[in-house]
């Protein structure tokens, strides 16, 4: 069950890179497919263009805390941090209570509840990719582009990153305390949890959080995290932590896709838009490189 729910997690990013690859569409001779081979085409590019921009502008961040522009001048930065902080505190006060309500649930209700889930999230996510094919709507292709890349950058980071920073232990490994971190455990924060909660920030991002797009989009999510806890593999406060986590990095790959737009002179592996026609006898300079392989 476990191998299904991961399959499920990474579904909308398989589903969406095997189309953005597939070099056949962009050769197809009818107007319609044609047309579909440019969308792809188009992705592909935003995928890779801004892929590789996304991982400059993380690993050179701590280049420009003292800049005029960084976060850390804004005081808006620090009362986002202390909610951030007040929100998963009162979860960590939670767990001992959570862990009592949830801890008797059936085998079967928590199945249903991460299936659920999964089966869920990664649909709305191909089913947004799709529409965006089907209406040649760009920002709801790159809003579950954006969500599939938020999903595994989350996950990797927690997976190599927190859970062997923190080592805290699952309930059901020590089931007195929820203080337990730093001991060899991979509870905090979860990472079944963590690609939910990206996926629905892109969703529900496309239709502008909208209360009853939001709703629906972030309960699903939630119901992983319930059964997580049902089989008492999570505290309360990994559940909370990893929806932090997913959300949040999604909604940072928005920010910088968004800035990027604004940049287009930026460095790219393929040129923003197609160079303007040169008048009869004029001599001009390649635009950007791009590249292409065939597979």
């Amino acid at each position: 069950m476990r191998v299904l729910r991961r399959v499920l997690a990474v579904l909308p990013i398989l589903v969406m890179a095997s189309a953005i690859g597939a070099p056949a569409m962009a050769r197809a001779q009818t107007n319609e497919t044609a047309t579909l081979g440019g969308q792809i085409s188009d992705d592909f590019k935003y995928a890779l263009d801004n892929g590789q921009m996304d991982a400059v502008d993380i690993a050179t961040s701590p280049l420009y805390i003292t800049s005029p522009n960084s976060v850390f001048r804004s005081s808006k930065f620090y009362l986002a941090v202390a909610g951030v902080g007040a929100v998963w505190g009162g979860a960590f006060a939670l767990d001992q209570t959570m862990r009592t309500q949830f801890r008797s649930m059936h085998s079967g209700t928590a199945d249903i509840l991460e299936a659920g889930s999964y089966g869920s999230l990664s649909a709305a996510t191909v089913l947004l990719y799709g529409y965006g094919l089907y209406a040649d709507d760009s920002r709801a292709r790159h809003y579950a582009i954006t969500a599939g890349e938020g999903a595994g950058l989350a996950t990797l980071f927690d997976e190599f990153v927190i859970k062997l920073a923190f080592g805290r232990l699952r309930p059901r490994q020590d089931h007195h305390s929820h203080t337990q971190f730093f001991d060899g455990g991979r509870s905090f924060v979860s990472g079944e949890v963590t690609p939910m909660f990206a996926l629905a920030a892109g969703v529900s991002e496309y239709f502008d959080n909208k209360w009853y797009i939001a709703l629906p989009i972030y309960s699903a999510a939630a119901a992983d995290g319930f059964g997580r806890m049902g089989r008492d593999a999570h505290w309360f406060s990994d559940v909370v932590g990893a929806a932090m986590l997913g959300w949040g990095t999604t909604e940072l790959l928005i920010y910088l896709h968004r800035e990027h737009l604004a940049e287009p002179d930026r460095w790219r592996i393929f040129p923003v838009s197609a160079p303007e026609p040169a008048a009869p006898g004029a001599v001009t300079a390649p635009a950007g490189l791009g590249l292409q392989y065939s597979w």
